[in-house]
């Protein structure tokens, strides 16, 4: 080849290399913004009532006795609250807990009491995702948003969001219906949600979110199941006032 036609194939090569990197270069804040998007819409898609499951793992009378983040009392009001709030909205609720008989013993009679007609789902695997009885139980619902409460927080509830999600569900976690045993655990469980992407919410905004509208004819049920002291006031004041 002459020189010539070796410098003139050389520039033809330099120009294609420099228009792909052009190329390639403009498309990729493209393709990062769009995995900025999808990985905030489990934040941005709201909770539904017609998509969601409501998964309840391991809220068991040995597993209480451990609980020290939030007082078991409270523990107690906020997860029949929102096993109850899920039923008003027809909401379909899975229980689950591991080896009943053992150690862990029975579900809490309270809640066993609110959802009367929910069998639990007995299992001996830590993650509840990984028990084909409860993914099938799951699947059978043919939704795709789970919302998950469990004690304890940074495994009951947090593995099986975390796979769940892997699953290609849309999974949240009930902060306040989920218990652990200390600060520690507590902050390892929220940062590992955090950095799956997993939302976290609280038992009365979850169900809030579903019911959408004041006016639905079940927010009174919602509200009632709820049974939020603060809301209890203010209703309890209006009343009052009403009255005069």
């Amino acid at each position: 080849m002459k020189h010539s036609k070796f410098i003139q194939a050389g520039a033809i090569a330099a120009l294609a290399f420099s228009l792909f990197a052009a190329n390639a270069a403009a498309a990729a804040p493209a393709v990062a913004a769009d995995a900025r998007v999808q990985s905030a819409n489990a934040y941005l898609t709201p909770q539904s009532r017609d998509d969601t499951v409501l998964l309840l793992v391991d809220h068991q009378v040995g597993l209480f006795t451990g609980v020290r983040d939030m007082p078991v009392a409270e523990l107690k009001h906020n997860v029949v609250a929102l096993a109850k709030a899920a039923q008003a909205l027809g909401v379909p609720v899975i229980m689950t807990a591991t080896m009943p008989d053992g150690m862990w013993g029975p579900t809490i009679p309270e809640l066993r009491a609110a959802l009367p007609g929910v069998p639990v789902i007995n299992r001996t695997v830590v993650n509840a995702w990984q028990d084909p009885q409860v993914q099938a139980a799951i699947r059978k619902t043919g939704r795709k948003q789970i919302l998950i409460a469990g004690v304890s927080l940074e495994v009951c509830a947090t593995f099986p969001a975390l796979s769940a999600k892997a699953a290609g569900y849309d999974t949240r976690v009930v902060l306040d219906a989920s218990g652990t045993f200390n600060d520690a655990k507590r902050t390892v469980g929220l940062q590992r949600l955090a950095g799956a992407g997993v939302p976290v919410t609280d038992y009365a905004t979850a169900a809030v979110e579903m019911l959408r509208d004041n006016t639905d004819p079940k927010a009174q049920d919602v509200y009632a199941a709820l049974d939020m002291p603060f809301a209890n006031l203010v209703w309890q004041l209006h009343s009052a006032f009403s009255n005069k």
